[in-house]
């Protein structure tokens, strides 16, 4: 299963482009705001920016799908943010076990550390799982 979005092609650089949502006018209308990832993004107040590796060409303005595989965004978060603070906490709670108060804080940091290197084996690791695809399907500009 793949979520599919809407997107517009704001940027272009060396093997991919930079998209961003396009919000749907209806978004306080629909009865689906409360599960709906567009109407959540949307109350942030300004747009979301994506980068995506591509080997075609866009132009700018160019209104493009999206596909995010199912779970992705929920994986990829949970491995690059709470990798790392499980780590934090981890180091800082068996320092102070071990070693005591003023240990924990240099333990907490090896921790941290830890957890971003689990991250970063994770994030090559699964990269081809987690990353978005863009495709032309119904293409139009937006001036």
């Amino acid at each position: 299963m793949v979520n599919k979005e809407t997107v517009r092609v704001t940027g272009l650089g060396k093997g991919g482009i930079w998209v961003e949502g396009i919000q749907q006018s209806a978004c306080n209308s629909c009865s689906a705001k409360s599960g709906c990832g567009q109407h959540s993004l949307s109350k942030l107040g300004r747009p979301v920016r994506l980068w995506v590796d591509t080997q075609d060409s866009f132009e700018v303005g160019e209104v493009v799908g999206l596909t995010l595989p199912q779970g992705s965004l929920a994986a990829s978060a949970a491995a690059l943010y709470g990798l790392p603070l499980l780590g934090l906490i981890a180091g800082a709670i068996a320092g102070h076990q071990i070693w005591g108060e003023s240990a924990s804080v240099v333990t907490a940091l090896a921790g941290l550390g830890v957890g971003f290197a689990g991250a970063r084996y994770l994030s090559s690791r699964f990269r081809d799982v987690w990353q978005p695809t863009i495709s032309r399907d119904g293409c139009h500009f937006i001036s």
